[in-house]
């Protein structure tokens, strides 16, 4: 039986050249169409940035196993995105390989966005010497996430062979959303940040497109 406890993952930014952006949404259609019949993928994501100039999409995407992500990025929706690239987005993507730290997974819904609408996407970087530390911040954050009910999906991300890292999370409507800024995870986060971090989060409000969630 495959675990649907997420260890690995991957974050791919891509940024729709002009006028292109409609192309990068069909393609994220098709992507979750696929992701749904790769059994070692147990959860994927389709997100839009609100209010990006130019228009940016993400993909992000959970595994129990490095042999499940591997399977994943040799598979057809690499191989679509790669083909595509070129004529569609600007840069090309850089996939970013994590270690998920701590995770929370409630579907709400079997539909396309799993009950999903809204999500916040926030970057941080560890001050060098204070990696570890940040480290086990963001899993003790989990028990305070937990207590969240419109919280539905939160990841703590560790960008692997870095200092930096990220939480990527997800809610039913905007009223969730609100509610998970102004918690406890997100005032602890900020009362450490001069001591932790390089510098202040990087926070981006995002739309979900598509998303593939087995909890």
């Amino acid at each position: 039986m495959t675990s649907t406890e997420a260890k690995f993952g991957l974050f791919v930014p891509l940024v729709s050249q002009l006028d292109r952006a409609e192309d990068v949404a069909k393609l994220l259609d098709a992507g979750y169409d696929l992701a749904l019949a790769e059994p070692e993928t147990i959860q994927w994501f389709a997100l839009k940035y609100a209010n990006a100039t130019p228009t940016t999409y993400a993909i992000f995407d959970t595994f129990a196993t490095e042999s499940g992500r591997s399977a994943h990025l040799s598979g057809k929706i690499a191989e679509a995105l790669m083909a595509k690239a070129p004529k569609l987005l600007s840069p090309a993507p850089e996939i970013g390989q994590v270690e998920v730290l701590a995770s929370k997974v409630k579907s709400s819904s079997d539909g396309k966005t799993a009950g999903l609408s809204v999500g916040l996407r926030v970057l941080i970087e560890a001050k060098p010497e204070k990696t570890q530390a940040l480290k086990d911040f963001l899993i003790s954050a989990l028990p305070l996430v937990e207590e969240e009910s419109e919280t539905l999906v939160w990841y703590a991300i560790h960008f692997t062979g870095t200092n930096k890292f990220g939480i990527v999370d997800f809610f039913p409507n905007e009223g969730g959303r609100s509610a998970h800024i102004k918690g406890k995870v997100a005032a602890a986060l900020f009362a450490s940040a001069d001591e932790l971090l390089m510098g202040a989060p990087d926070i981006a409000k995002v739309d979900v497109q598509a998303a593939k969630v087995i909890a």
